[in-house]
C-alpha cells in the first residue's frame, strides 16, 4: 500500500499544480475550494483503499461489498459536494468547480480501481 500512497500523492499533487498552471482554471485554482477538492478526494481514496484491504482479508463477499460501497460513497459524495457548492456559493466558478471535482473524481477512481484489482489478485483464494 506504500507504493499506492506515493503514486496517489504524486498524482494529486500534479492535478493541483495542473489546475494552477492551466490559464483557464487559474482563477479558481487559487481559491481554497480547489485545495479542498483535491485534498478531500485524496483522503477519501486513502480511506476507501484501507477499507478494501481490510475487507479483502475477511471474505470475497465483503470485498465485493466494499468495492460497491466505495463506488456509491464517491458518487453520492460528489453529487452532494456539487449541489452544496452550487447552492451555497455558485457564482463565477461554478463550472470550474464542477469540472475540477470531476477531474479529481476520475483521477482518484482510476487509482482506487487499479489498487482494488491488485488487492483482488493477491487474495489467497
Amino acid at each position: 500500500m506504500k507504493s499506492f500512497l506515493i503514486k496517489l500523492s504524486a498524482a494529486n499533487a500534479g492535478l493541483y499544480a495542473l489546475g494552477i498552471l492551466a490559464p483557464v482554471f487559474t482563477g479558481f485554482a487559487t481559491t481554497p475550494s480547489w485545495a479542498a477538492i483535491v485534498m478531500s478526494y485524496f483522503l477519501l481514496t486513502v480511506g476507501l483503499c484501507a477499507w478494501l484491504v481490510r475487507a479483502s482479508r475477511r471474505s470475497p463477499i465483503q470485498f465485493i461489498t466494499a468495492v460497491n460501497g466505495s463506488t456509491a460513497i464517491k458518487m453520492l459524495g460528489s453529487l452532494a459536494a456539487v449541489t452544496a457548492y452550487l447552492i451555497m456559493i455558485g457564482g463565477e466558478y461554478r463550472v470550474h468547480f464542477t469540472m475540477g471535482l470531476f477531474a479529481a473524481f476520475v483521477l482518484n477512481t482510476v487509482f482506487l480501481v487499479a489498487e482494488a484489482q491488485k488487492i483482488s489478485k493477491n487474495r489467497p483464494d
